[in-house]
């Protein structure tokens, strides 16, 4: 005769072990509908997938040419860092500069920001060192041949007078940078000219790479040639480039010149920073994001913005600035505008593939269909 209460027993352990097989197979079925929701609505009619790239520091400057991106990491040293070039859609990475040689030798004397620039295949970036000289120099390699070389150099007595090179930009096949000279009454061979003051910009150079002549400095090493663009007695600082175009801010204003250094337009408006795309550009101006016809020099468009807004890009009618930890972008026929969060000091660059994003320590790209999408919702 079978005990009742060890039958009962029985039957409540079951109960209970049924009863948490049961919520074991629910939960597991609730995350699997979720992954499967998710996936949905990933690959839904007009979503596109956005590609990551993780970094190992933070990323110190950012520049796009196509669907290519440029970029500079910070090392554990902070006066050390990598340049990589990134196609995210192919999945390519290549390191053109590393940190790991500079960490090694306990980091050379660098001072300030470098900032990279790219065009095709070519990367170029700006880096700054020197001791009571102050050294500004412009290193460059390309996919192909990623080993760097000096394109240019310039040194200047306690960083007041002598030569200076200025950020390189870059767009398609054009390259471009600016050398100048700075005058200064109390160093010899610096001396300023009549009505210059000391700090003052006596002579300027726009170069462009590609040609038979060396690249601004006797120092520049390796195989790549450059070529003179223009030249001017006072400021000449190439802002951007596009479509075989130079902008470049005067004491002025704006010059606008072709890659053969013909002038095509002056614009009388003083700029901080410029981008230049198709029949528009964009100029940051000290209160206000200005757009300008490059073809008629009409005003366009004048967006009143706080000083800390940064000028990002503009690709056709997308206007890209960044501040306040988001990138936003806006089109100028009818101001549909999106923000996309980027960090406390992220940077953007777009392109006719899409918008490339550095926050912290990663680099987003989100396909031209994606970015059309958020603007038309």
């Amino acid at each position: 005769m079978t005990d009742f209460a060890s039958t009962r027993n029985l039957h409540r352990g079951l109960t209970r072990a049924s009863y948490h097989r049961v919520m074991r197979t629910l939960f597991a079925g609730l995350a699997l509908a979720t992954m499967l929701l998710a996936s949905v609505a990933a690959a839904a009619p007009g979503a596109a997938p956005e590609y990551v790239r993780k970094t190992s520091g933070p990323v110190l400057s950012l520049a796009a040419d196509g669907d290519r991106a440029a970029f500079i990491v910070e090392g554990r040293v902070k006066e050390c860092w990598s340049v990589m070039v990134w196609q995210p859609t192919r999945r390519r990475i290549h390191r053109l500069q590393s940190a790991a040689a500079c960490e090694s030798n306990d980091g050379p004397n660098r001072r300030g920001l470098p900032t990279v620039a790219l065009a095709g295949t070519r990367a170029a970036w700006l880096w700054i060192t020197g001791g009571n000289n102050l050294e500004t120099i412009i290193s460059s390699a390309t996919v192909a041949r990623p080993k760097p070389v000096w394109l240019a150099y310039g040194a200047a007595s306690d960083g007041v007078a002598g030569t200076f090179v200025r950020r390189p930009v870059g767009d398609g096949p054009l390259l471009a940078f600016t050398s100048e000279m700075h005058c200064h009454p109390d160093y010899a061979g610096v001396v300023c000219p009549p009505g210059r003051e000391p700090g003052d910009i006596t002579e300027a150079t726009v170069w462009r790479v590609g040609g038979s002549g060396r690249c601004s400095s006797p120092v520049s090493s390796g195989p790549v040639r450059c070529s003179v663009v223009a030249k001017a007695d006072g400021e000449l600082s190439v802002l951007a480039v596009d479509a075989g175009r130079i902008a470049a801010r005067t004491e002025s204003g704006v010059r606008l010149l072709t890659g053969g250094g013909r002038l095509l337009r002056e614009f009388p408006v003083r700029a901080s920073a410029a981008k230049l795309s198709g029949n528009r550009i964009a100029v940051r101006t000290a209160d206000a994001v200005e757009v300008y016809g490059a073809d008629s020099g009409d005003r366009l468009d004048r967006l009143s913005v706080p000083k800390a807004v940064r000028l990002e890009d503009l690709d056709r009618d997308i206007l890209v600035t960044a501040w306040g930890g988001a990138v936003t972008l806006r089109r100028l026929g009818d101001g549909s505008t999106t923000r996309i969060g980027a960090g406390r000091s992220g940077l953007a660059q777009l392109e006719r593939p899409g918008l490339f994003v550095a926050s912290a320590r990663r680099v987003t790209f989100m396909p031209m269909r994606e970015v059309l999408r958020r603007l038309s919702g």
